[in-house]
């Protein structure tokens, strides 16, 4: 006994207090190594699920109905010809969107929009939802120009031209 009566003695052989071994270096490494391991798989789990959204097409849409509140889908189509509505407050516009087999849906869209919107080649990617009115609702439009990727000879072709290049090497022989 020590001078408060407590039973802790001295470092005898009889009643010795050890050290626990629960926590040693390794264990510690280990442990933390598993939280960091979980937290990062959890994270990766919530960012791809939530990226990965698939593409419908206007049938698939219309034939789903109504989307949930939170739930995403994409439609990807070109701009029917004189379909855009610009609202007075200059952000919301209404027009149609056409997709590869030529259905046809009506998008509310708010946002900016610049020229190439309106470009006929561009193809306009759009993520939202559907809606119980029967309009595909987003504010987020992604728009591809693929004729910004064209060589000048696809460009002269699809222009009505030959197809060939705006200049020819010879190779005399």
């Amino acid at each position: 006994m020590n001078q408060y009566d407590d039973p802790i003695t001295n470092g005898g052989p009889e009643g010795s207090a050890t050290a626990t071994t629960l926590f040693t270096p390794r264990v510690t490494i280990a442990v933390a190594l598993v939280l960091f391991v979980g937290a990062l798989g959890y994270w990766v789990f919530t960012t791809f699920s939530s990226a990965t959204v698939y593409y419908m097409s206007v049938s698939e849409i219309e034939a789903g109905g109504p989307t949930a509140p939170d739930e995403l889908i994409r439609l990807s189509g070109k701009l029917v010809v004189e379909s855009f509505v610009r609202q007075p407050n200059g952000l919301d516009a209404r027009f149609e969107i056409q997709d590869e087999a030529g259905d046809v849906l009506g998008v509310d869209y708010s946002g900016e929009i610049g020229q190439v919107f309106f470009n006929p080649h561009s193809v306009i990617d759009l993520e939202g939802r559907y809606s119980d009115e029967g309009v595909f609702v987003t504010d987020h439009l992604v728009i591809k120009c693929p004729s910004k990727f064209r060589t000048e000879a696809e460009r002269d072709e699809l222009e009505g031209g030959t197809g060939t290049a705006p200049y020819q090497v010879v190779i005399d022989a």
